[in-house]
């Protein structure tokens, strides 16, 4: 079975490109050759056993920032590409990079996965520059065979918005590669990242979009509680108060991170379904999220954390200090978050795709 994939950028470690990057190792891993096209500051061939990922550099005729003139030129290249690499038995959509892909489609089974709306996401933008990106992901839904969509809000935000057939939509939530992301003993945790331990609670925030991950609401909420201090990872700044900048981390670091913390607080805006509280998860961090996560699918209150209905800095900062000084409840929860991971480890979640390619292939 040959498989094109469609993502977003080439190389990033991204949540969408992070999916597609752990879908493919698992496709690899059982033999399947895989083709993957993404976005790169210049054209390239790269392979590494059955992969061979290819980089798209838009033709830059528009700057990134002007909208669905700078997206066409690249999903028409895009396109192109794809169909230079020859045939294969599924292709395999992310995101908005698929419109003339799918607008001139052929034969060829074709699915999409939707990592969040457009329409959502967007709901509130003025811009008409930005509401004209809701275009390419439309037409994609509409003349995909099968939508993937990675919680059963983004679900129903299709139908809602695009007005897709349930019976067109399968739901596969983002997994989690267990293997890597490991509980670290808390002690050598905070060591290695010379932070204090004794009689020291930390909270932990990670992104790189400040505004929609709920960054400032974070910060507050930390201030104001019994917490000692939080660790931001993802963004540089002035350690103050109680806020210590960690940066942009490695892998591994982030890891040591998760491990260092005694509860993330993820208050974001807007998600289809975040990787870094499911990262927190398999790292036996207790998570803190805002309904708009849509984490509630699969955590339970209380168990594996808690979910903030209201979005206030007060809500967060009452659930903070219910749990941050309560080392028993924090260790159950612990294993507990431990074992939810392991439920949505990725060859659990990758299976399921590969059924929908073995679905889709025999059909056509």
């Amino acid at each position: 079975m040959k498989i094109c994939v469609i993502s977003g950028l080439a190389k990033f470690s991204g949540g969408l490109e992070n999916v597609v990057d752990e879908l493919n190792n698992f496709l690899i891993t059982s033999g399947i050759e895989v083709n993957v096209f993404g976005r790169s500051s210049s054209d390239f061939v790269e392979f590494n056993h059955n992969c061979k990922i290819v980089g798209v550099r838009p033709y830059s005729f528009f700057p990134p920032n002007i909208g669905m003139p700078w997206k066409f030129e690249y999903n028409l290249k895009v396109w192109r590409k794809t169909r230079a690499f020859g045939s294969y038995d599924v292709i395999h959509g992310h995101g908005d990079n698929c419109f003339f892909s799918s607008l001139f489609r052929d034969k060829t089974p074709f699915m999409m996965t939707f990592h969040g709306t457009m329409a959502k996401a967007l709901q509130n933008s003025i811009d008409p520059r930005e509401k004209t990106l809701l275009c390419a992901e439309k037409v994609a839904a509409d003349r995909c065979d099968v939508a993937v969509a990675c919680s059963n809000a983004v679900k129903n935000e299709l139908i809602h918005y695009y007005g897709l057939s349930y019976k067109k939509i399968k739901v596969i939530h983002n997994g989690v590669n267990v293997k890597k992301f490991v509980p670290i003993d808390k002690k050598v945790a905070r060591q290695r990242l010379s932070l204090p331990d004794c009689g020291t609670t930390y909270a932990l925030w990670v992104g790189s979009n400040p505004h929609r991950k709920g960054f400032l609401t974070a910060v507050k909420a930390v201030e104001q509680s019994r917490c000692s201090k939080l660790l931001i990872v993802g963004m540089t700044g002035r350690n103050s108060g109680k806020n210590v900048f960690l940066g942009k981390l490695s892998e591994q670091d982030l890891i040591t991170a998760y491990s260092a913390a005694d509860i993330l607080v993820f208050p974001t805006v807007y998600e289809g379904f975040p990787m870094v509280p499911m990262e927190a998860l398999a790292c036996g961090l207790p998570v803190l999220v805002s309904e708009a996560s849509n984490m509630g699918e699969i955590i339970q209150e209380g168990t594996h954390g808690f979910i903030v209905k209201d979005g206030t800095i007060a809500a967060y900062q009452k659930k903070i200090d219910t749990v941050i000084n309560d080392s028993v409840t924090l260790k159950e929860m612990s294993v507990n978050c431990r074992n939810l991971a392991l439920n949505y480890c990725w060859s659990k979640q990758a299976e399921k795709y590969l059924a929908l390619y073995n679905w889709l292939s025999k059909k056509h």
